[in-house]
């Protein structure tokens, strides 16, 4: 996540750099939200991916950090058990990093219908999960006895297709 985060900020910062504004790209990424708002853009437009990509191949320090990240990683793309192992520590030991990461793959599973489609179908693989968060779901007035989800019939008798939520 972290080498994800150094990356994009080089790119951000390269496609600034090319504009001849005097833009405070500092200040812009210190924000979360813009930075977020910048990387969410670079990721769901094949264009702007394409050029990111492009230009990390021609960056050496961009090219050193991917091998670190590849080494972390197994064969089949997924991390090694002993760094899933540790990843899992850290976030329990800093709950705030945990919500953090989970709000950002919430906000990007709206935008990415294949990330979304994990998401169910992992939790489809974790039965006492899925019945965690529909509980809560109904705890929260979200969810009728029914299992219906309310917002949801709220949203398709207005028309409104517009999803509100709160991180």
């Amino acid at each position: 996540m972290k080498t994800l985060a150094i990356l994009f900020s080089m790119l951000v910062l390269l496609t600034f750099n090319g504009y001849s504004q005097n833009v405070d790209i500092k200040g812009l990424l210190d924000k979360p939200e813009t930075r977020t708002e910048i990387f969410n853009t670079i990721l769901n437009d094949h264009v702007l991916m394409t050029d990111f990509m492009k230009s990390m191949k021609g960056n050496e320090h961009a090219m050193m950090m991917m091998k670190e990240n590849q080494q972390m990683m197994g064969n089949d793309g997924k991390m090694e058990m002993k760094d899933e192992h540790q990843m899992m520590g850290m976030m329990k030991d800093n709950p705030e990093m945990m919500q953090k990461m989970m709000g950002n793959m919430m906000d990007m599973s709206e935008q990415d219908s294949t990330m979304r489609n994990k998401m169910a179908d992992m939790m489809t693989e974790h039965p006492r999960m899925m019945q965690m968060c529909m509980q809560k779901m109904k705890d929260k007035g979200m969810m009728g006895p029914d299992g219906k989800m309310k917002m949801m019939d709220a949203e398709n008798q207005s028309g409104n297709k517009e999803h509100h939520h709160q991180h």
